[in-house]
């Protein structure tokens, strides 16, 4: 119990803090993200090693690649930094400034605390669709795969991330969140929101959140998420109302706390802790599937030979036990 009300309180307090930041600060993203986020992230950091879910052990060349991943990831950030700019200036809403759809339907003229909910609402379910897009066609996971090639959940190789992907699974969710005419201000409190959710469904932290597993993908839900088992890589939104909605909500309270194994569904040659190699394999992909299938050839060529010796044993038998009448 105590642990579910520490859990509970971490999670309050961090959104709460996040919405009192973006007010307070003018809804300035830059000085969101310096004065509140940073400091959240290093709190967070420091938590796995104070609260650990599981051993914070690297595997070789594992620190290196995530560390890698972040930069990579911050310079990615950077350029979509500057299509969101274009966005909130003129990208937004294009729909109402056409003509084709009555301004009467805009989002904008919503209050405050409105828009952001139908911006949440808006960019969570588009963040669905391309999510499981990446998980369900071939080309788009080869990118994905980056992400899910960590054995465990960890605040650092949340950003384990293919340039690729993370461009376009953030930035179609926002153009579509932005053409329902909510305001720049809303859609920044909608990422600050997005951004504190973002951090604990990936922290190797002890968390009990109870029924608000059921609710948004916490790390409790978000390791389902990361299972080798294909029928069990589900949990694709943030706020798990799309997930229920589209059976694909995945959670186990009773006897089992995570997968068994965590990671690909097939690792192996597959460049794991290796950041250029990461980089590179959705472009050799092919190359790669050809190893794997090549590889398991010469497995099963070298197993010995399965003899089935039951009908003989049989035979032994029933002939003694004629002898025996």
């Amino acid at each position: 119990m105590r642990r579910l009300l520490l859990s509970w309180a971490f999670l309050g307090i961090a959104v709460s803090l996040g919405i009192w930041s973006t007010i307070a600060l003018d809804y300035d993203q830059n000085k969101v993200v310096l004065y509140y986020l940073f400091p959240y992230f290093a709190l967070a950091t420091a938590l796995q090693y104070l609260w650990p879910e599981q051993s914070n052990e690297f595997a070789p060349g594992e620190i290196w690649t995530d560390i890698l991943n972040n930069i990579g990831l911050l310079m990615v950030t950077a350029f979509q930094g500057v299509v969101v700019h274009w966005m909130a200036e003129g990208g937004h809403g294009l729909l109402f400034q056409w003509g084709w759809v009555s301004m009467s339907f805009s989002a904008h003229n919503l209050p405050m605390w409105a828009q952001v909910l139908v911006a949440w609402l808006v960019f969570d379910f588009m963040f669905y669709v391309t999510h499981r897009i990446a998980h369900e066609v071939d080309f788009f996971w080869r990118f994905h795969s980056v992400h899910h090639s960590a054995n465990r959940l960890s605040f650092l190789n949340a950003s384990r991330v293919h340039p690729v992907d993370i461009i376009w699974r953030r930035l179609v969710p926002l153009f579509v969140a932005y053409q329902t005419g909510v305001s720049a201000n809303a859609m920044i409190m909608a990422n600050t929101i997005g951004a504190v959710l973002a951090v604990i469904t990936h922290l190797n932290v002890d968390f009990r959140f109870g029924v608000l597993n059921y609710v948004f993908g916490s790390n409790e839900v978000h390791r389902w998420h990361h299972s080798n088992k294909i029928e069990e890589a589900k949990n694709f939104s943030v706020v798990m109302i799309w997930d229920h909605l589209f059976g694909t909500f995945v959670y186990k309270p009773q006897g089992q706390e995570r997968p068994e194994k965590m990671g690909l569904f097939n690792e192996l040659y597959y460049p794991q802790h290796n950041f250029w190699g990461q980089l590179l394999i959705p472009f050799a992909w092919k190359r790669w599937k050809a190893r794997q299938a090549a590889a398991q050839q010469d497995a099963v060529a070298t197993e010995p030979a399965f003899v089935d010796t039951l009908p003989a044993q049989r035979a032994q038998t029933d002939k003694g036990n004629q002898l025996a009448v």
